[in-house]
């Protein structure tokens, strides 16, 4: 699926768990921040995609990415990102604006960075992978 068809198909998606009109709903709409989404509706986002593409984005997803590639202990000191974790958070977000992520972010407040592109992409990477594995 292109990004696009993935975008519409995510949007009634993201309309139900917010409640946000569909106008308000864009690739750099941060869920929390622009769309009143909390911790519980992400979570009821999860369910959603899960059902309607088949494919699953964990609450803690992007941390296990850049957790897998760091070191034990560099992802974060006293629950806040360290700078390194930070650098691989950008690469591995890179629809989350830069300014948004920077070092010292409590890493419980993440998940409250997350816009709908991150969402979108992480969709089509998992729809990606998932065809290449039955092809294999």
């Amino acid at each position: 699926m292109n990004e696009q068809e993935v975008f519409d198909k995510l949007l009634p998606l993201v309309q139900e768990v917010t409640g946000a009109t569909e106008h308000r709903i864009r690739m750099e709409s941060v869920l929390v921040e622009d769309l009143g989404a909390e911790s519980l509706d992400l979570l009821d986002l999860s369910f959603l995609i899960e059902e309607t593409f088949g494919v699953t984005i964990g609450a803690d997803e992007f941390e296990r990415q850049v957790r897998a590639g760091s070191p034990e202990g560099v992802y974060d000191r006293d629950g806040l990102l360290t700078e390194e974790a930070i650098c691989r958070l950008r690469e591995a977000l890179p629809e989350v604006p830069p300014e948004k992520l920077q070092p010292g972010l409590p890493k419980v407040v993440l998940p409250r960075v997350l816009n709908v592109g991150v969402f979108v992409h992480q969709i089509q990477r998992k729809l990606a992978q998932a065809q290449e594995e039955a092809v294999a």
